[in-house]
């Protein structure tokens, strides 16, 4: 979406400029045509304000142009950090409840919404980002692969507001909301099937073995 928005922007600014500079070809035939009727002495003062009133408005033209695209670009933006934010307030909310306190049909309304906001908003990635997401998460297995499709949506809802991804390392997601992070890290990396339930289990053993460990010795 944002590539064919940038298309259009130059195919416009191409005709603009292709039309400004026939209708110039056209003035400055006839412009020439005139001056030469005219003395030299005067010819000279005439071109140079006729090139200067050219120029100006050109300058004028084309200011307008871009400062239009600039304020369409900012609106643009505007409306998607308006979208995205308040989805991401809703997955967080549901995140960290663990969808206790959402109701089922609530959560699908909720998506329904901003798949429609999507649509009118969203940038190409992010919609085949949120697409292969919600497409995995409806096959009701949570696994390492949900978390890392989880991360590839968020980092392209920060390209499509233009912050660079650059330097952030894969596992953001895992490193920003996962409790034992290197953990899931270092076994999805054996695994890339990793369920989330095993994951859990392991969490459990290994805190039930430090409770053990910490534990006083009995006398």
């Amino acid at each position: 979406m944002q590539r064919f928005r940038l298309a259009i922007g130059f195919l416009i600014l191409l005709i603009l400029v292709v039309s400004v500079g026939w209708l110039a070809l056209i003035g400055v035939r006839g412009f020439t045509g005139y001056i030469s009727t005219i003395p030299k002495e005067l010819g000279a003062p005439i071109i140079a304000a006729a090139a200067t009133v050219f120029v100006a408005t050109l300058t004028v033209v084309l200011g307008k142009y871009f400062e239009r695209k600039k304020e369409l670009d900012a609106l643009y933006r505007d409306k998607k950090t308006e979208v995205y934010d308040e989805f991401l307030k809703k997955f967080f909310e549901v995140y960290f409840s663990s969808g206790e306190n959402v109701g089922e049909h609530d959560l699908i309304l909720f998506f329904q919404d901003f798949s429609r906001k999507l649509v009118l908003w969203g940038g190409p990635d992010v919609i085949e980002a949120f697409v292969a997401w919600k497409d995995h998460l409806a096959k009701g297995l949570p696994d390492a692969k949900s978390i890392f499709l989880t991360e590839d949506f968020l980092l392209a809802v920060r390209k499509d507001l233009r912050h660079t991804n650059k330097g952030i390392r894969r596992g953001l997601f895992a490193r920003m909301f996962i409790q034992n992070s290197a953990l899931f890290l270092a076994m999805s990396a054996k695994n890339p099937n990793l369920k989330l339930e095993d994951m859990a289990a392991i969490e459990k053993l290994l805190a039930s073995a430090e409770t053990t460990k910490e534990a006083p010795p009995s006398t």
